[in-house]
């Protein structure tokens, strides 16, 4: 059994006992995120701590950005330098004693430069452009509120609301529908159905906000996307509440806080 654990659990890996038997794992947008988090003397020694503890405990990491894995899921050849910036300013921060320190790093790779303050700004921005999106289903009418409201979605909806979203990003890439590069990326994907979990996420998480008028919270976004790391994953443990409010039938993987993981499986 394997477990994914969100951000704010790599927080409390300390609390997670060592005689557990299931197998522990994150990702880089959880690494990205403790590190793009370090903006105070405080928080950098608390992240920090947990960088250290991920290592300790040997938890798997998963070394591929959303932008990969989505790469990899239509066969395309999409190369993102944030994914070993991201784990050579790992490894160093590691080794410094203060934040002062931490600061100083800088990592050169793919025309780019990267330090704790890029990928603070680079978190930033990404939470911005999330709550950008995902407010546009506030302009729903109530009308198209009432009837979402009134006939709840299911997960054939859900599945073909999916499928559009596959074509959009395809599209956002140049890749046209029935074209032979669409065709091959589409193919690819078929043959295992990879981010099914993130998709459903992001399709049920739209339509709830549409029928609802609920204003999109700050780390949603980042949220959602952690969903794309659980294929192949049977246990998804985090506080956030996002999660609580997803329907479970439409998921592969169980969603779990942590206080209910270490209950059943300490």
């Amino acid at each position: 059994m394997k477990a994914y654990l969100d951000t704010n659990i790599l927080r409390q890996i300390n609390k997670i006992p060592e005689t557990i038997t299931i197998e522990l794992t994150c990702s880089q947008l959880g690494i990205m995120e403790l590190i793009s988090g370090m903006t105070s003397e405080w928080e950098y020694r608390i992240r920090k701590s947990s960088l250290m503890n991920i290592l300790a405990r040997d938890i798997s990491i998963v070394w591929e950005s959303p932008a990969t894995l989505q790469s990899k899921a239509f066969a395309l050849n999409i190369p993102d330098y944030d994914v070993p910036a991201t784990k050579v300013l790992m490894e160093k921060i590691i080794k410094t004693t203060t934040l002062a320190e931490a600061e100083k790093i800088e990592v050169d790779l793919g025309g780019n430069t990267y330090a704790i303050s890029t990928l603070t700004q680079y978190d930033t921005m990404l939470m911005d452009e999330s709550v950008s999106a995902l407010s546009r289903t506030l302009s729903t009418s109530k009308e198209d509120r009432q009837s979402l409201r009134a006939n709840s979605y299911t997960p054939a909806t859900i599945r073909v609301y999916s499928e559009m979203t596959i074509v959009g990003f395809l599209h956002s890439l140049g890749i046209e529908k029935f074209t032979p590069e669409y065709m091959k990326a589409i193919e690819h994907y078929n043959n295992s159905n990879p981010l099914t979990n993130y998709l459903y996420c992001l399709t049920s998480y739209v339509l709830d906000a549409m029928a609802n008028g609920r204003q999109p919270g700050r780390n949603d976004g980042h949220d959602i996307t952690h969903l794309a790391y659980s294929d192949g994953v049977d246990l998804f443990i985090s506080d956030d509440k996002i999660y609580q409010r997803l329907q479970q039938d439409l998921f592969t993987v169980k969603f779990l806080r942590f206080e209910e993981f270490i209950s059943l499986h300490s």
